[in-house]
């Protein structure tokens, strides 16, 4: 039996998009709703509470336009999902970000076993790729550094500015001078600047982009719980809402990922 009800995906901003558009190539069939929390945005540099309260609503939000699975696209929520999980017991499908599958397919291509995690400052607190190495093979040596600085950039469309690329380098310097050879992107913004970080750390070091990991588990979830969209003949729909100005999301989205979005519609999830 087909399920035709939409696929939930929700972010802080714009950063989720990466997630969307990986979702959308590998199931094009599928109908989504993507929710953008603008008005409280970045999620990085909020406290525990305020990240775990703020899921709660932009998920109960996603279950009432009868979403068949929630996607959560920010590494700062899915670092919390455990706890998230057990406050709101949802009734469909909850897949975070952060998954086995990255941190896998990160072992997997490294050679000096020396791996780099660039994320918002919450998600390196966190420690949660870590966690998640530790129980494949604990000697790894993780080293992590904050993106936090550049989100707001991204944001704003500006992914090809002086300004990113000055601040990419700056940022990223630090795991350069570690010797990594494999880098996890552990925010959903960082493959909007995919080129320009290849470009600085050189081919030689190996980018992990999560979100392709989490389609593949998404699609993997949709069969085993038998509610993947079985029967279709044309590309699924997508409807947009944020919590804050959907101009300015709509302007930035253009710019990010082209005319994926036509209308963006603002919605008050109880905040």
């Amino acid at each position: 039996m087909s399920d035709n009800r939409p696929v939930g995906v929700f972010d802080s901003g714009v950063g989720g998009l990466t997630l969307l558009r990986e979702l959308d190539s590998f199931m094009p069939y599928e109908d989504y709703i993507y929710l953008a929390d603008t008005a409280r945005m970045p999620y990085g540099t909020r406290t525990e509470d305020e990240i775990v309260a703020y899921s709660e609503q932009l998920i109960h939000f996603l279950e009432k336009q009868d979403c068949k699975m929630i996607v959560i696209a920010c590494n700062t929520v899915s670092g919390l999902l455990p706890q998230i999980e057990k406050d709101i017991k949802s009734t469909v499908p909850v897949v975070g970000i952060i998954n086995y599958g990255c941190v896998a397919a990160a072992l997997y291509v490294t050679y000096n076993f020396r791996i780099g995690v660039w994320a918002t400052q919450r998600t390196v607190d966190s420690q949660v790729y870590r966690k998640f190495m530790d129980n494949f093979d604990p000697t790894v040596k993780i080293l992590t550094e904050s993106c936090t600085d550049l989100i707001p950039l991204i944001e704003k469309g500006k992914v090809g500015s002086p300004e990113m690329r000055r601040l990419t380098d700056k940022c990223i310097q630090p795991m350069r001078n570690e010797d990594i050879d494999t880098i996890i992107l552990g925010c959903t913004h960082l493959p909007f600047i995919k080129t320009i970080i290849q470009d600085i750390l050189t081919p030689a070091v190996t980018i992990i982009d999560p979100a392709k990991r989490t389609a593949v588990l998404c699609n993997k979830t949709l069969m085993d719980k038998g509610i993947s969209r079985k029967k279709h003949s044309a590309p699924g729909t997508k409807k947009f809402y944020v919590t804050g100005d959907p101009d300015a999301f709509l302007k930035t989205s253009k710019l990010l990922i082209g005319d994926m979005a036509t209308r963006v519609e603002s919605v008050d999830v109880g905040q």
